[in-house]
């Protein structure tokens, strides 16, 4: 009798067991299809954000408006976002340049410039600074409305009578500067082109006036119903002169 009730009860323990390993095993698959679910959901989303943002950018350009939101005009099909995008035209002191390679140059906007029928405006009659590291130099080539005037600056000490620039920045992340007085830039002046020399790297630019704009900033977000949300800035810059037109060889 004891034994028949020994083995009941480890028969009894035994289904126990197999019905909690069942049951882990089921709770297991559904959380995991579950957490699949929401991970294909949101990157689904993240998608979709993404595409909806850049169509709100494409949409501002096309109309040349200076904002514009989802769900309206162009962007109604977009009626399962929020947010939209927006032309910024914030004027700054500074202005940092992505990096330019050896032999690569920027045309910097020293008056305010017209994309519509390409003219210009007075220029900033302000000293202009000019920053980069101690492994660059650089050649400036000023255009002005009756002429042309050059610098080449070098810290490296490789070209011939160039000017040596200073040791100091108002931005730290760079090491040396060269400042364009006022007297050069005066009204007259319209683009400075910065060909970078011997090293990679970045330009930065600051005055004691706000600069003008160097091109087109547009801010898009685009915020999904699940809460994703997807964030682009564009910066198109204003039109680049080719190097070849002021090409010097050292």
């Amino acid at each position: 009798m004891a034994r028949n009730t020994m083995r009941k009860s480890q028969v009894l323990l035994i289904a126990v067991m197999i019905l909690a390993t069942v049951m882990t095993v089921v709770l297991s698959i559904s959380f995991q299809t579950i957490t699949e679910t929401q991970i294909t959901k949101l990157e689904e989303d993240n998608k979709k954000a993404l595409a909806a943002a850049e169509s709100a950018i494409e949409a501002l350009l096309n109309e040349k408006v200076s904002n514009i939101s989802f769900g309206t005009g162009s962007l109604a099909n977009f009626s399962d976002f929020t947010g939209g995008a927006t032309l910024e035209t914030i004027q700054k002191q500074d202005f940092t340049t992505p990096v330019l390679k050896n032999g690569q140059s920027y045309t910097f906007y020293l008056a305010n410039y017209n994309n519509e029928n390409n003219s210009f405006g007075n220029s900033i009659n302000a000293p202009l600074e000019i920053c980069f590291s101690s492994s660059q130099a650089i050649e400036l080539t000023l255009i002005k409305t009756n002429a042309i005037k050059k610098y080449i600056v070098d810290p490296t000490n490789q070209i011939n009578n160039a000017i040596i620039p200073s040791n100091i920045c108002s931005n730290n992340k760079f090491a040396k500067s060269f400042t364009i007085p006022a007297s050069d830039i005066f009204t007259n002046s319209q683009i400075v082109i910065v060909k970078n020399l011997f090293d990679d790297g970045k330009i930065y630019f600051r005055s004691t006036t706000n600069l003008p704009l160097q091109g087109i900033t547009v801010s898009s977000q685009a915020i999904a119903k699940s809460g994703v949300s997807k964030k682009i800035i564009l910066f198109q810059s204003y039109p680049q002169i080719p190097t070849e037109f002021f090409y010097t060889r050292f």
